[in-house]
């Protein structure tokens, strides 16, 4: 008879064969156990259901560890130690209208983006959140926010040019800036990032770990810097930026510093009594490429720079508030593995043949990329 347990986490003894032998090896010698026998044939579909039994122990044990959990449990585990998953956030920005003196504006009043049905695009609604009445010179600037949550929301200055409903004496609108702050509700590795952040480096009576936690719980907060005492004794500063790696909107500032210091003499403020908190989005660092390639045949300039672009856009997301370097070389590597680049040479980062410093208060995001075909 065996006596030796089986490991459950070994793919080879919780297969369907594995399984039956060492329930046949438990039955008395001397019966027969032969394929097709009542014995064997009595045995083969408990091993069958023994198989599932060990694949969903096998997902149970992944399931009770947070770096080989699902979202959904992961969730649940975060929730244990005080960290809440940040939902989705909504785009926020400024719509210029222009119409007949006069005319009011509701609020809630619909706009959107133009649809394409060739490519695929969707419209991208917005309403007011501001009630105004167009004055003496037919026009205004009003607040506007995406009636979903998420990027979607992000959309770029001058996009938004549709009435998504009737509305008399009302002659054109666009944003005149990008709408930003929208993103999609966390994600299983930035949850994961702050569960072991709390759970491994507790916050302590307003240290700087704990204003940095603060500021990640924040849905849209994508980093946080700390500065303590940057004005003086009592004084915090909170550099941020948002889940898209950009630098923080005045939506989500606000909603940061309110978090952090409103109702002081609620005693529900996050910060301590007595400190001071200033909450301020991050610098941007311009980052400008310039190169020449060589191109593989047949391949497009303006593909390779598109993909490039994106490239580079992942790099400068990945390292914000991580690394304080944007490397050289790391520009170069990056262009070489674009697909259709053979070579380059004369790569310039903001003019120069160098590395780039990112402060503690910056963000890098890129500006121009411009390549030359040799």
């Amino acid at each position: 008879m065996s006596t030796e347990n089986p490991d459950y986490l070994k793919e080879a003894d919780t297969t369907e064969e594995a399984i039956r032998d060492r329930l046949l090896s438990n039955v008395t010698d001397g019966v027969d156990k032969s394929q097709g026998s009542y014995v064997w044939d009595a045995h083969a579909p408990v091993a069958i259901e023994l198989v599932f039994v060990a694949m969903a122990l096998q997902k149970a044990l992944k399931l009770g560890f947070a770096e080989t959990t699902d979202i959904d449990h992961l969730t649940m585990r975060a929730s244990e130690h005080g960290v809440q998953r940040k939902e989705a956030t909504y785009a926020t920005g400024t719509i210029h209208i222009v119409g007949t003196p006069g005319t009011i504006i509701p609020l809630g009043f619909r706009l959107a983006t133009e649809a394409d049905a060739d490519i695929g695009v969707e419209s991208v609604f917005f309403e007011t959140t501001a009630e105004v009445t167009l004055p003496a010179g037919g026009a205004a600037d009003i607040p506007i926010k995406a009636t979903e949550a998420g990027k979607a929301g992000n959309v770029a200055a001058g996009c938004i040019v549709v009435l998504a409903q009737s509305r008399d004496g009302v002659t054109s609108v666009t944003n005149p800036t990008a709408t930003t702050g929208g993103t999609e509700k966390e994600d299983y590795e930035s949850l994961l990032s702050r569960y072991l952040t709390k759970v491994r480096n507790p916050g302590t009576s307003g240290n700087a770990d704990d204003y940095q936690q603060w500021a990640l719980s924040v849905p849209g907060v994508g980093g946080a810097h700390v500065k303590p005492l940057w004005a003086g004794e009592g004084t915090v500063k909170v550099i941020i930026i948002d889940e898209n790696k950009e630098p923080a909107n005045a939506d989500l500032v606000a909603a940061v510093q309110n978090y952090l210091m409103v109702d002081a003499g609620s005693g529900d403020r996050k910060a301590p009594i007595g400190a001071t908190v200033t909450v301020a989005p991050a610098t941007i660092v311009t980052i400008d490429v310039e190169a020449a390639v060589i191109l593989g045949q047949g391949e497009a300039l303006a593909t390779v720079q598109e993909a490039f672009e994106t490239a580079l856009k992942t790099y400068l997301r990945r390292i914000a508030f991580q690394v304080g370097t944007i490397r050289y070389a790391r520009i170069g590597a990056t262009l070489l593995d674009i697909d259709g680049v053979v070579d380059y040479s004369s790569l310039k980062v903001n003019g120069e043949e160098d590395n780039i410093s990112v402060g503690n208060e910056d963000v890098a995001i890129l500006g121009t990329v411009t390549l030359h075909a040799e």
